[in-house]
């Protein structure tokens, strides 16, 4: 069996096979390999009867063609033109068959009167397509802290929006709570011992903030519970009640709680219309208590 393979756009060459049987497809295990994504594993095959060559569908997705006739089984002649995909086969007689061609097309180391070739130099030969280069092995696969920690945003661009929030309002609370501090015992008066008390609360709430802050960025699990605890207590402050039950509110989200253990390396589309809610709420919530608090110092 011999044919002429060609796919678009590319050089035509010319697949000698031996035996009955040929099958066609994309396996590398076929005999006559075709590197054409349009192609099934096992798409034809083509066979030697003695009433002879007949091809016949494998079953393919795209169907087989000849001389442009989708066929299932069909018979075929020198000339045929079977299309698999967008490669095509182009059925050539056997050599030593009797075929009948013009004198030009007499190659002439055929000729009377010269010398054969040695019998291996006109054998026919197998030829295939080279088969397609393996696939990239896929990188191993990271311990999953690593993983955690490639999926923590970098930038704030994977954050929430209220977590982002978060993180700027426990910053600036450590230097707005040392001035808090410092003002309050500079008006208590008491000498030394008021100061020193003062100092050791500005230390613990500043490094609270401190904490919080950096744990909150990276997305921490504990910084997320100890949050959830924090706002807790502050509903128990009247004036920050409503900030702490938003934020009780959003950390008790799953998507949020996915985001904090990892699972959820970026914001989906859906949520993206909640965080924004989320965050002017607390803001909200939060400058009402400012307010209120600040109401309440004037009175008394």
């Amino acid at each position: 069996m011999r044919f002429e393979i060609s796919h678009r756009g590319g050089t035509p060459h010319v697949v000698e096979l031996s035996g009955s049987v040929a099958t066609l497809g994309r396996d590398p295990g076929c005999d006559v390999v075709l590197n054409d994504g349009k192609c099934s594993r096992r798409h034809a095959m083509v066979e030697d009867l003695p009433e002879g060559l007949v091809v016949r569908d494998a079953g393919s997705a795209n169907g087989t063609y000849v001389n442009g006739k989708r066929v299932d089984r069909a018979r075929l002649e020198p000339g045929d033109v079977i299309r698999l995909g967008d490669a095509q086969l182009k059925v050539l007689a056997d050599v030593g068959a009797t075929v009948v061609v013009a004198p030009d097309d007499l190659d002439p180391r055929t000729s009377p009167g010269l010398p054969s070739l040695p019998a291996a130099a006109v054998e026919p030969r197998e030829v295939r397509e080279p088969a397609p280069p393996p696939a990239p092995e896929p990188p191993p696969a990271l311990p999953t802290d690593l993983r955690r920690a490639a999926a923590i945003p970098t930038g704030g661009t994977r954050r929430p929006a209220t977590v982002t929030v978060l993180v700027v309002l426990w910053a600036l609370f450590v230097p707005l709570s040392v001035v808090a501090l410092a003002l309050t015992a500079s008006r208590i008066g008491g000498g030394a011992p008021v100061w020193g008390l003062a100092s050791v609360a500005g230390l613990a709430l500043a490094g609270l903030g401190i904490v919080m802050a950096l744990g909150l960025r990276a997305l921490a699990p504990w910084a997320r519970h100890l949050q959830v605890a924090i706002a807790g207590v502050g509903l128990l402050a009247c004036p920050f009640t409503l900030a702490s039950a938003t934020v009780l509110l959003y950390l008790t989200r799953p998507d949020v709680k996915a985001s904090f253990e990892g699972r959820l390396t970026s914001p989906r589309e859906e949520t993206g219309g909640a965080e924004a809610t989320f965050a002017l709420s607390l803001l909200a919530m939060l400058l009402l208590g400012l307010a209120l608090t600040a109401i309440a110092v004037l009175v008394v």
